[in-house]
């Protein structure tokens, strides 16, 4: 290798490590662009994760209190609380963080468990006075205001409030596209022969490819997923199920990333075998 070649060769190299660096900042803003920022992503890992069945578990037992200290059954208060009523709630939360669509009406749940509260009075064959009235609506309220609490959570909060970064996000994915393009065409202008810039193309993939491994396998090392400590054991496990969805992002990149790395080393054996032809028959 002259002087020229291996001056080339190191700047095919440098240009390689920042195609690297740019392929990598377009992945990764797609991913956060898709988990973090989307409100249906955040929807789908609160019905994936089991959020509702766990949060509609942990109501309930708040529920019976309430239903105990005011002499109802456990069974109905049990009734009134279910995963549907948890995650209607939860997701016309989010939804309403992120400007998308009206919250809940906890209004008409409240009404809701007044009726059933309400019928279960009058089949216990007691007297509806105001005053009884009054009570069950004070338990319909309070009911109402648990569920409220619960889903009401900071954390919805936090992961709405990283909508106002999308904006930037959609600035780094175009910057990484637009430098990743004038790199690639850099390469080839850089480095005539084909192996080489195709060497090029190869290295940057390469290197993508592996940091693509790298960082779900070391966060799952960490077992940082595993070791949350959130409490109620609902969001706990959102959260966890939230993250598990950004890391399968870098995992899901790994598809077109081999895909290109196959192509380019087809294109890189063939020129290869050709060249070598050419010299065997001069």
């Amino acid at each position: 290798m002259n002087r020229r070649s291996g001056i080339r060769y190191i700047t095919t190299i440098t240009l390689s490590f920042f195609l690297s660096l740019f392929l990598l900042a377009l992945i990764s803003g797609v991913i956060l662009l898709r988990t973090v920022v989307n409100p249906w992503y955040i929807v789908r890992q609160i019905e994936k994760s089991g959020f509702s069945e766990n949060a509609a578990l942990e109501l309930r037992e708040i529920f019976i209190s309430y239903g105990h200290a005011s002499g109802v059954s456990a069974d109905v208060m049990a009734s009134l609380i279910t995963a549907e009523h948890v995650a209607d709630a939860a997701e016309a939360g989010v939804m309403e963080s992120f400007d998308v669509s009206a919250g809940f009406n906890f209004s008409n749940y409240s009404n809701e468990v007044f009726m059933v509260l309400y019928e279960y009075a009058a089949a216990q064959g007691m007297e509806i006075t105001s005053e009884v009235r009054e009570g069950i609506g004070s338990l319909a309220d309070l009911c109402a205001d648990a569920l409220r609490n619960y889903v009401n959570s900071p954390i919805f909060d936090i992961l709405a409030g990283a909508r106002h970064y999308s904006r930037h996000l959609f600035i780094a994915i175009a910057a990484s596209i637009i430098l990743s393009h004038i790199v690639i065409s850099l390469i080839p202008y850089v480095n005539r022969r084909v192996t080489r810039w195709i060497d090029g193309y190869i290295y940057a993939l390469g290197t993508v490819t592996l940091i693509c491994i790298i960082i779900p396998v070391a966060v799952h090392s960490t077992g940082i997923t595993n070791r949350l400590q959130i409490t109620p054991l609902s969001y706990n496990r959102f959260i966890s199920a939230w993250i598990e969805g950004i890391l399968n992002g870098y995992l899901v990149a790994l598809i077109p990333l081999t895909v290109l790395i196959g192509v380019c080393v087809t294109v890189r054996v063939i020129r290869w075998k050709k060249r070598r032809e050419i010299y065997k028959n001069r």
